[in-house]
């Protein structure tokens, strides 16, 4: 008894298929599982930016003009602030960066002497 052998085009179609399947599946998992990992980061993100604009309109409509010259010495000195941090295990430039709201070259300025994209454990970062 002969067996019949299953034409070519079928076999190319269902080898198309499945890289596309495979190429999908490799393409939006790795999507989803970002949103749902950074889902609660982005939350609180959120929250502290609506806490320190509602603190920042506040305190602005109560200052007086006078004060106000005053103000601007004090918020040039708050965004120059500085304070230092100790990488833990694992953690990138990248990761670094975006949790204190700067981005990768920022932060290397920030740290001339540390290569940020090569960042070991222990070793100290100036953030803002």
């Amino acid at each position: 008894m002969k067996t019949k052998k299953p034409s070519r085009i079928k076999y190319w179609i269902i080898i198309l298929i499945g890289y596309v399947a495979i190429f999908l599946i490799g393409f939006f998992i790795p999507i989803a599982y970002d949103n749902v990992t950074h889902k609660d980061t982005q939350t609180d993100m959120v929250a502290d930016n609506v806490s320190s604009s509602s603190n920042h309109k506040q305190k602005s409509e109560s200052k007086s003009a006078t004060t106000k010259k005053a103000t601007k010495s004090t918020k040039s000195q708050a965004t120059t602030k500085t304070s230092q941090i100790e990488v833990i295990a694992g953690e990138t430039g990248y990761a670094i960066a975006t949790k204190y709201g700067l981005s990768v070259d920022e932060l290397q300025a920030l740290n001339p002497e540390v290569d940020v994209n090569n960042l070991r454990e222990g070793e100290m970062l100036t953030v803002k």
